[in-house]
């Protein structure tokens, strides 16, 4: 009869302690911070900012040659990459001026009356000798009529023409995979020989 009372306590005595011990266990759980409790794979998903970006895009290339001696470049780091090439395309625009001018006095004149006005204008080169091009490029042909007649309402003797101009190829260079500061720089340290290139992280397509 003592043995089994005897057991009877102790098997009380376990309980409770590992009870105690699970409670206590359990509390410093949820005391522990909530910047330590993410999950490996949520950590991944912060926003880096612009280093975040995998892909850089190079370009644009204003010639084949500067083009084609950057894709070697690229070949002799060890980068991948991909090239894409926008076709040239035709730009009509029309320009409202006055001119040309048979003097020197008479382009003064006209300037004097231009800036008498508030309008912004500026000397433009032609073939037909000096112009002066008033309010920058119109896109469509029926503003830049409007304009000329309001200009002659005032007495000012404006014309109006239309100029194509033809825009690119352009050309790029987009690497992919650019994951660390290092070779971003061995990127941006490349002398392309091209003024126009500038080297920036893009989204991968």
């Amino acid at each position: 009869m003592v043995f089994v009372l005897l057991n009877v306590v102790l098997y009380w005595w376990v309980s409770e302690h590992l009870a105690s011990e699970v409670e206590l266990e359990i509390v410093g759980t949820l005391e522990a911070p909530i910047e330590g409790m993410e999950l490996v794979h949520e950590q991944k998903i912060w926003p880096a900012g612009e280093q975040g970006y995998k892909c850089m895009r190079i370009g644009p290339f204003s010639t084949a040659d500067t083009f084609s001696r950057a894709s070697r470049s690229l070949i002799n780091e060890g980068f991948g990459f991909t090239r894409n090439l926008l076709n040239t395309r035709e730009l009509r625009n029309f320009r409202v001026y006055l001119g040309p001018f048979t003097t020197q006095s008479a382009m003064e004149t006209a300037e004097l009356r231009l800036a008498q006005q508030g309008l912004d204008f500026y000397e433009f080169e032609d073939k037909e000798g000096s112009l002066l091009s008033v309010e920058g490029l119109f896109s469509d042909g029926e503003r830049a009529g409007a304009y000329v007649a309001k200009l002659k309402h005032i007495g000012i003797d404006a014309k109006a023409r239309s100029e194509v101009r033809t825009l690119g190829p352009w050309r790029w260079l987009e690497v992919s995979d650019v994951v660390t500061d290092e070779r971003r720089d061995v990127l941006r340290g490349i002398n392309w020989r091209d003024a126009k290139v500038q080297v920036t992280g893009v989204p991968c397509t």
